[in-house]
């Protein structure tokens, strides 16, 4: 019964802090219960049933947006998955506990957890989005630690808080707890101090979005029937955009894929968009499908003042099934000569890709065309989607963990305002009439200039290695481990 109550309790905690939800606080102590048990249980398989099903159990919230888009396999992948890495560092940890003591145990689960995440983000269907440390982005001041190490040093400050509670709580020894507080309390610090910084430049920004348009990726309709519909929609959006008025906005960013670009209105389409660049005195980026170079991509033209022709950026990471089967990858980055950089949706969830792109080109300010395809129930519901925060949040911590504010226009999403340190400026979930945000967006300098742009995921691999070091040394004969006592009479 005991086993029973504490798995409930950590799937309760987990299914209101990761996943789909985020109470931020809550993340840090849903592990307990859990841990606790695992910590004092004497069989090892025992202890893994229970951290796997109290997580899993907490993941199932995911279904509330993607049950009825993605098939059961993939699903119960997205469920499972993350859920085997926890019980796997757990187990790990109990081995170092019954070794090497509570406070390497401590150390251990964070670093195995930290570990574990990184190689599940470099999968490439999947990246960060399954991240624990993606429900501490509700609070900014807790993810300052992604600028010096990446997402990476939230997993582990998680997993070593949540482990010390527990292995004090089990052995009545101090020592972890208060080491747990102690980083708890360091992060908060640095995180305070960080956000206390206050840009003194800003750039006015439009975000513009309407769930009645977009998605046109269905390329069966007959040519006459696709252009009216699409043309349609750049009306609708241009129209909107001309209500700015002239010099009230520099930057306005649309979805993603809210209009299928055929040849025959290829050349409409440009002219239109750029009218509608040139009468608001401001950049227009917007995202489109289209065939180039042969192939359909999924992507954003981004049109200057003055400038007829666009710069263009093709998606390079596809959601798999969902767009994997339509679109074809393609290659950039691109920066505009003001210093934004359109980015897509999916691409925000790989942190290598974009802090390479942040070291290279050095933006002001991410432009991200963006469309959420999680449900409330019916493709019809024209409301946000289920996964409209989940998805913007870990857009956010990229933000961070490059120092580059960013500009995020979602379908059937949020509309979302963010600085340099995460902290939302403005936002507002997207409705089936047209949704405009406007507001000044702090800028600090150029993107690719913190800690973790200059030694990438070497946290993460120093993690893997260490809690990897410590399960071995714990594998050990005791006798090996023990000095050689000196012969007494």
């Amino acid at each position: 019964m005991r086993a029973v109550v504490c798995v409930f309790l950590t799937a309760a905690g987990c299914y209101f802090s990761f996943g789909l939800d985020n109470a931020w606080w809550l993340a840090w102590l849903a592990p307990v219960p859990v841990l606790w048990l695992v910590f004092g249980e004497t069989k090892l398989w025992k202890a893994f049933l229970a951290a796997w099903a109290a997580f899993a159990l907490g993941l199932t919230n995911l279904l509330r947006a993607y049950l009825n888009v993605f098939p059961g396999p993939m699903l119960a992948l997205a469920v499972l998955g993350p859920s085997l890495l926890f019980a796997l560092a757990a187990v790990g940890a109990l081995r170092v506990k019954r070794a090497l003591g509570p406070v390497p145990a401590m150390l251990a689960f964070g670093a195995l957890w930290t570990g574990y995440d990184l190689l599940l983000s470099l999968r490439p269907g999947v990246g960060s989005i399954m991240s624990p440390a993606g429900a501490e982005v509700a609070e900014p001041v807790m993810i300052q630690t992604a600028a010096l190490v990446g997402f990476m040093g939230i997993t582990f400050l998680l997993g070593a808080v949540a482990a010390g509670i527990a292995l004090s709580l089990r052995t009545r020894n101090p020592v972890p707890v208060l080491m747990a507080a102690g980083l708890f309390a360091a992060n908060a610090a640095y995180g305070y101090w960080r956000v206390s910084h206050r840009p003194s430049l800003a750039m006015r920004v439009a975000l513009i979005d309407s769930n009645t348009y977009g998605y046109w990726v269905d390329s069966n309709r007959p040519q006459r029937v696709a252009e009216q519909a699409a043309l349609g929609v750049i009306d609708a959006y241009t129209a909107r955009v001309g209500e700015l008025g002239r010099g009230n906005v520099e930057l306005v960013v649309l979805p993603e894929n809210l209009a299928r670009i055929g040849r025959p209105w290829h050349d409409e389409t440009q002219m239109k968009l750029a009218a509608a660049a040139d009468a608001t005195d401001a950049t227009v980026v917007g995202g489109f499908n289209a065939i180039l170079d042969g192939a359909p991509r999924d992507m954003a033209w981004a049109f200057e003042p003055g400038v007829s022709n666009p710069v263009t950026y093709e998606k390079r990471h596809l959601v798999p099934g969902v767009e994997s089967d339509v679109f074809t990858p393609g290659s950039g980055p691109r920066v505009l000569p003001d210093g934004v950089e359109p980015e897509i949706c999916f691409d925000m969830d790989f942190p290598r890709m974009i802090r390479h792109d942040a070291v290279a080109m050095h933006p002001r300010l991410l432009a991200v065309p963006a469309s959420e395809i999680g449900t409330h129930g019916e493709w019809s519901n024209l409301g946000a989607a289920a996964d409209d925060w989940f998805h913007a949040r870990d857009a956010v911590l990229r933000s961070v963990e490059n120092g580059v504010p960013m500009a995020r226009s979602a379908n059937r999403g949020l509309l979302t305002l963010s600085d340099r340190y995460g902290r939302i400026v403005a936002e507002a979930h997207t409705s089936a009439a047209f949704t405009t945000v406007v507001g000044n967006l702090p800028l600090d300098g150029q993107g690719g200039s913190t800690l973790y742009d200059r030694i990438g995921d070497a946290f993460g691999w120093l993690c893997l290695a260490a809690g990897g070091g410590l399960v071995v040394v714990s594998l050990r004969p005791l006798h090996a481990r023990e000095p050689r006592r000196a012969r007494t009479a």
